[in-house]
């Protein structure tokens, strides 16, 4: 009995020797097949990171070629200045009922308007350097000297009145608002150089045949001034000087006619 369960026992281990074998042998091909598999590229996946790789570094060089060209627009960002906040008006100046309260907001239209054109000049400063800076500063120090003789002339009319601080400011706020203009290139635009500057004798010779002689000299003074300022500032802007020069004078003309309408009431 021993022996026969030892026999069997043989028989069995043999066996399962036997057939452990057949199914590593069957098994083997599809590992390979396995291996070679995973070892295999896949040609899309390939493909695709290889375009990847080429786009970062077409990425790349676009980045290198435009590094001056960041550099200086980081540059003029630094070296513009921050706008300053424009103040708010007063609240009475919603509805000013009486002279006072008027004049008050003829100064306050005139602070906001003066912030609003510094801050286009200092933008426009910004971006140039040289004999064009040394261009722009002298235009607006000549626009100032206008200014101030224009407007000294226009307050005349009401020299002593409650009413002239009003006028003054008046002035003021609009011949601000037209440098603002300028500056940021906004004046509606005049091509016709001799068509403005006819119009501008005309009206120009018609408003000192309504004044005084003291007035008269205070125009001419202005007018003056006017004229250094006009040819200042369009040395300083790029493009056709005749067109700037009718723009200009287009403004000032208007200027002059609402003068002669005022005047002539």
């Amino acid at each position: 009995m021993a022996n026969r369960v030892f026999t069997s026992l043989q028989q069995g281990l043999v066996l399962s020797v036997m057939l452990g074998a057949i199914a590593a042998c069957q098994s083997t091909p599809n590992a390979a097949e396995d291996t070679a598999t995973d070892a295999a590229p896949n040609p899309t996946t390939e493909q695709s990171e290889t375009a990847t790789t080429d786009a970062a570094k077409a990425e790349d060089a676009d980045a290198a070629t435009s590094t001056p060209t960041n550099s200086a627009d980081q540059a003029a960002q630094a070296k513009a200045p921050k706008p300053q906040p424009v103040p708010e008006l007063p609240a009475e100046c919603a509805s000013p009922d009486t002279q006072t309260q008027m004049n008050i907001c003829a100064g306050a239209e005139y602070e906001r308007a003066d912030v609003q054109l510094n801050n286009a000049y200092q933008a426009n400063l910004s971006t140039v350097s040289g004999a064009q800076a040394d261009q722009l500063v002298a235009a607006e120090q000549a626009w100032i000297a206008y200014r101030d003789q224009y407007c000294d002339f226009v307050q005349g009319q009401y020299a002593g009145g409650s009413i002239q601080p009003l006028i003054y400011g008046t002035c003021m706020t609009q011949l601000t608002q037209e440098r603002t203009a300028l500056l940021t290139q906004t004046a509606p635009t005049q091509t016709d150089l001799e068509t403005t500057d006819a119009a501008l004798n005309v009206v120009y010779q018609d408003l000192q045949d309504l004044l005084p002689p003291p007035a008269q000299d205070q125009l001419t003074d202005a007018q003056l001034a006017w004229l250094d300022y006009r040819d200042a500032h369009c040395a300083f802007e790029a493009g056709d000087t005749n067109v700037c020069l009718a723009t200009v004078t287009a403004l000032q003309t208007q200027n002059l006619q609402d003068q002669v309408e005022s005047r002539s009431l």
